[in-house]
């Protein structure tokens, strides 16, 4: 049942995770249509829109599922489709409204707000379809909404891959209506030696087990750009060691496929200057580490019960003694493995992975003070 709205599909096969994303891009569309035309209908007051949606064998369950989640239907120039629920806030956006109020509205009173916004907002909206139902609204101009076809944006990643690591290996690949990521996990002599190297100047010891991992996520409906992610995984269990901001595009300002090439591109020598900059942390010397990790994940926007959680297991595995800051770090990034261990979803995996990114740009020393933790 690809049309609902909590469909997930995983695969370690690549083959067969650009296949799948080449089928669903060729049953999409995109179409383009004057805002002021759109027409929000909820379905509990009008139950005969239901007999005005294309006919196919998976009308019921489309119309249930709908009715089950956003509740609403699009009539699009005499056409009427459902609506998922990733289509809700790009819709209101769209209508320039916002706020938690929205969701505490009865489904009737909010076909009426978004029609009569909707009414009086000038341009063109660019809509998605696919698997039975709109996923979202856009504003219609290039500058509003940039699209990057799927299929040809992750094959650009992997003939990147291909190309250019001897050793690459497609980790999985993971969809779902509101976002999309695949990752590869990257045996690379040169690079790897650099950071071998590093812990060697320190007295330290690479885990036996290491490899890169570059991963691509991008969405369709807002959620997220074209966005690349690049770390180390450490030991057996493959612990990420986030090196850095991810390298951004945005489905904006006509952005290109061409320009997420050029992007790709970069990854190597992100990694290596990302590398160079862990040498830093190594100069850094923390009295209280436990201290520091809880002010810092916290001012990073790490949730109190994940800070506590993370803290407590560095307390339990280094003591309370003096660390330097790739310690306090490393220390962080265990907070990822955790919620992985957790079951925390995709989306706020990538949320919790620009948050421990975030890390390395305060002064850990600042707040380096003795007392009770402060969570």
């Amino acid at each position: 049942m690809n049309f609902s709205d909590d469909f997930l599909m995983t695969c370690g096969d690549e083959p067969g995770f650009l296949n799948f994303l080449d089928k669903i891009e060729r049953s999409a569309e995109w179409k383009n249509y004057p805002t002021n035309s759109l027409r929000v209908i909820a379905g509990e007051e009008e139950p005969e829109v239901y007999e005005k949606i294309k006919d196919t064998p998976e009308k019921e369950g489309i119309i249930k599922d709908t009715l089950a989640n956003s509740g609403l239907f699009l009539c699009l120039d005499g056409a009427y489709y459902p609506m998922g629920m990733t289509t809700m806030k790009t819709i209101e956006s769209r209508a320039r409204i916002s706020g938690s109020a929205l969701l505490d509205v009865s489904k009737g009173k909010l076909a009426r707000i978004l029609n009569d916004c909707l009414d009086v907002t000038k341009g063109k909206a660019l809509i998605r379809i696919h698997e039975g139902k709109i996923r979202a609204v856009h504003g219609g101009d290039p500058s509003d909404y940039s699209v990057l076809p799927m299929p040809e944006l992750f094959e650009v990643v992997s003939i990147y891959v291909s190309e250019n690591y001897d050793r690459a290996v497609f980790s999985s690949g993971m969809f779902s209506h509101s976002l999309v990521s695949a990752s590869w996990e990257l045996e690379e002599k040169e690079l790897l030696d650099t950071y071998r190297g590093l812990l060697l100047q320190y007295g330290l010891k690479a885990d036996n087990v290491l490899s890169a991992q570059i991963r691509v996520q991008t969405s369709d409906v807002g959620v997220s750009g074209a966005n690349i992610y690049y770390s180390l995984l450490l030991g057996t269990e493959k612990k990420p060691l986030v090196l850095g901001n991810p390298l951004k595009l945005e489905h904006t300002n006509n952005a290109s496929i061409e320009d997420f090439s050029q992007n790709i591109g970069q990854v190597f020598a992100r990694y290596q200057e990302a590398i160079g900059d862990l040498s830093k942390l190594f100069h850094v010397y923390v009295s209280y580490p436990a201290n520091v990790m809880a002010s810092v994940m916290i001012k990073a926007g790490i949730s109190k019960a994940l800070t506590v959680q993370t803290v407590e297991q560095f307390k339990a595995s280094h003591g309370s003694g003096v660390c330097n800051g790739y310690e306090v770090y490393c220390g962080i990034c265990e907070s990822i493995f955790l919620a992985q261990s957790n079951g925390m979803g995709a989306k706020a995996l990538t949320d919790l992975e620009e948050m421990v990114s975030r890390c390395l740009t305060y002064r850990f020393h600042e707040y380096d003070i003795p007392g009770a933790i402060l969570y």
